[in-house]
């Protein structure tokens, strides 16, 4: 039996599995990298192992120094988690061979499956439909010919590559989707729509499969307009035992990555139900497969299915399965890793009512899905009923840049879809996120969507459906107004209360009342300033927003926490967290984040123009343009890694490259200079 068990993983996963790991008696050790000291599955482990460095190079996959961690502690197991080294066979291996229990499949299994390309080959000779494919191998110096099902490898050399992958790409039917063979979560796909564009995404794909997988290789497979992912999760333990426990619909993704599943699809029938499960049971018994795994397929519109991959560990959405069935994977798994037959409840699941899961991110979808690191003040989601929150972050925490952007996973799980979908866009309409942006408002929007309600949904929905408008917050332009009003309240009752008060003065009363006190703030769509004079009994009896009067508004209270204001005659209350000079705002009509400005902006504050600063924190891997190079408006100027993703900053307009401040290999920090463009006349 396991006595300790070693996480391998970091963030939310690794508390989930803690959590009951813990509650089967398990001591449990984690692993950090520096930034990570201080994080919630660092404080809730029985021991930690410290990895020094920062990147996921450096530290989470590590295969050789997560095993010293684990022999180090006495552990008798190391669980992977998902991500980082999960679907690695070289470390399967390294934890057997030194006498470790690794809570996954064999590291064949692994090996076979951890490339697409051959899990591909596999399934289409255990009679699993598949999509048809073009190898491309690591380097991108040989190109593979479709014959029938198979994929068969065909070297070619220097300048004929480009017109042989146009050629290749042709045979399947424009447009194409270039994806990595290895890893997965959307890093290393692009679509290309047209032949003038496949070289350099196929390029860019393989050079972001090489930094988040260490493995370049990329493939073509024709690009399916708006079908579903619909995936089907399986257990198997080592006397041969494999079941399912139902499929799961993962259509609605960003950069092809899922950010809203559900159990059980709204798609699937009581009789596809039966096929495709059948047929992922079939999958995994052709493979031997042991542990929790899970087999995807493409449900195409006229009503079959393809096979996409396996993968070979715990999946993100894997609490909607939990939820609607009982069962708890994670000790599923830990029995298995035990030698344990699977229990009885595993063996005939039943679907009990219907589980919604979204992935709460720290990114921005109206700017390109830019991710958003820093501190994270504020993180309360409601404690409801049939909610469930798995999160990698509380009150206080660091978002790093080092890692993927994932704040926590909400789960609904209610009697019906309806139910479970505004039972969740509820809780997060009220959760209080405050220190990063967050995708929160898309996630609610999509969940109110009449699309999403009527279960019209595929993987072209936020194609169709614009995430930045989606993705907007919901208080607009007036409703900022009113949440500055809050803000500026807030911040008088905490100076007030701060400072020293002269006795029978109330807070915010002034000897002369010629002028209003006033407050500015920078805001989502422009500068806000707020008036406001109080009585001698401490009433604030006016109020002007942007120098006009606002009589409609009535404050009817006001503390350093936030404030009570009547809006033609309907009480509202804004809760406010201040930090420094920032400003979160929260109440029933959405949520606003400020900053309070100086009087006087210091000199030397202005960027000239046509200069372009970093996004984001993050390493450059490209530089496109040199000094007096020629530029047009949405030419890639420079792409940075950040988040485990690539991030391109383009050209805002045309002009002339004035100035290149990085090099690829740089890291650079939030705001630092990347690159001035001297606008066209014309343009500037």
């Amino acid at each position: 039996m396991i006595a300790k068990l070693l996480v391998a993983n970091r963030g939310e996963i690794a508390r989930r599995i803690m959590r009951s790991a813990h509650a089967m008696g398990i001591d449990c050790v984690a692993v950090c990298s520096d930034p990570d000291a201080g994080a919630p599955h660092v404080t809730e482990a029985d021991e930690v192992v410290r990895l020094a460095g920062s990147t996921p190079a450096e530290t989470y996959l590590r295969g050789d120094a997560l095993v010293a961690a684990a022999l180090a502690c006495g552990a008798d197991a190391v669980h992977p988690g998902y991500g980082f080294l999960s679907e690695d066979a070289a470390f399967a291996r390294a934890c057997g061979a030194s006498g470790l229990v690794f809570v996954g499949p064999p590291p064949d299994v692994i090996e076979a499956m951890g490339s697409k390309l051959a899990a591909k080959a596999t399934m289409a000779g255990a009679g699993v439909p598949i999509l048809p494919t073009v190898r491309i191998p690591d380097g991108t110096d040989g190109v593979g010919r479709i014959e029938g099902q198979r994929v068969e490898g065909g070297p070619i050399e220097g300048a004929l590559v480009e017109s042989a992958l146009v050629d290749a790409a042709s045979e399947l039917g424009w447009p194409v989707l270039v994806k990595a063979s290895a890893g997965g979560g959307g890093r290393g796909m692009r679509v290309v729509e047209r032949p003038d564009d496949l070289a350099d995404a196929v390029a860019s794909a393989a050079r972001e499969a090489t930094g988040a997988f260490g493995d370049g290789t990329v493939f073509l497979e024709p690009y399916i307009s708006r079908p579903r992912h619909v995936e089907v999760q399986i257990l198997g333990d080592v006397h041969g035992t494999v079941v399912h426990l139902f499929e799961r619909e993962c259509s609605i993704q960003r950069r092809h990555q899922k950010i809203v599943e559900e159990c059980p699809s709204p798609a699937v029938s009581a009789s596809l139900r039966a096929e495709i499960c059948a047929t992922a049971v079939a999958a995994a018994r052709a493979i031997g497969y042991v542990g929790a795994g899970t087999v995807e397929f493409l449900l195409l519109p006229d009503g079959s299915f393809a096979f996409l991959e396996v993968n070979t560990r715990l999946q993100v959405e894997h609490p909607v399965t939990e939820l609607v069935t009982g069962l708890d994977l994670v000790r599923l798994q830990l029995l298995v890793a035990e030698g344990r037959p699977l229990p009885p409840e595993a063996l005939d699941p039943q679907i009990q009512g219907h589980a919604i899961e979204v992935r709460l991110y720290a990114e921005d979808p109206t700017r390109s899905w830019r991710p958003s690191a820093g501190h994270l003040h504020r993180f309360q989601v409601p404690t409801v009923p049939g909610i469930r929150v798995d999160s990698g972050v509380e009150d206080g925490s660091e978002v790093s840049p080092f890692y993927d952007p994932m704040l926590a996973k909400v789960i609904a799980h209610g009697p019906t879809r309806a139910e479970a979908a505004r039972a969740l866009a509820g809780v997060l309409d009220r959760s209080q996120i405050h220190g990063v942006t967050t995708n929160r408002d898309l996630l609610v929007r999509i969940l109110r969507h009449r699309e999403f309600l009527n279960a019209e949904i595929d993987t072209g929905f936020l194609v169709r459906h614009d995430p930045a408008l989606l993705g907007a917050p919901k208080a607009t332009a007036e409703i900022e107004r009113l949440h500055a009003v809050a803000a500026a309240l807030a911040a008088q009752a905490d100076r007030r209360q701060r400072a020293p008060v002269l006795a029978g003065l109330p807070s915010g009363w002034r000897n002369n009342p010629s002028q209003l006190q006033t407050c500015t703030f920078s805001g989502r769509s422009d500068r806000i300033d707020v008036g406001y004079r109080f009585d001698r009994h401490g009433r604030c009896t006016e109020v002007a927003v942007d120098g006009a009067p606002r009589p409609d508004i009535e404050v009817v209270a006001c503390a350093a926490d936030g404030a009570i204001l009547s809006i033609a005659g309907v009480l509202k209350r804004y809760s406010v967290d201040r930090f420094g000079a920032s400003s979160w705002v929260d109440g029933p009509d959405g949520s606003s984040a400020f900053t309070e400005l100086p009087r006087f902006s210091p000199p030397g504050s202005q960027l000239a123009v046509g200069a372009l600063v970093a996004p984001l924190p993050g390493t450059v891997v490209k530089v496109a343009v040199a000094p007096g190079d020629r530029v047009q408006a949405g030419d890639t100027l420079v792409a940075i890694e950040a988040m485990k993703m690539e991030h391109e900053v383009k050209a805002t307009a045309g002009g002339t490259v004035a100035e290149v401040h990085v090099a690829a290999g740089e890291q650079v920090e939030s705001g630092r200079l990347l690159v001035v463009i001297a606008p066209d006349e014309a343009d500037g």
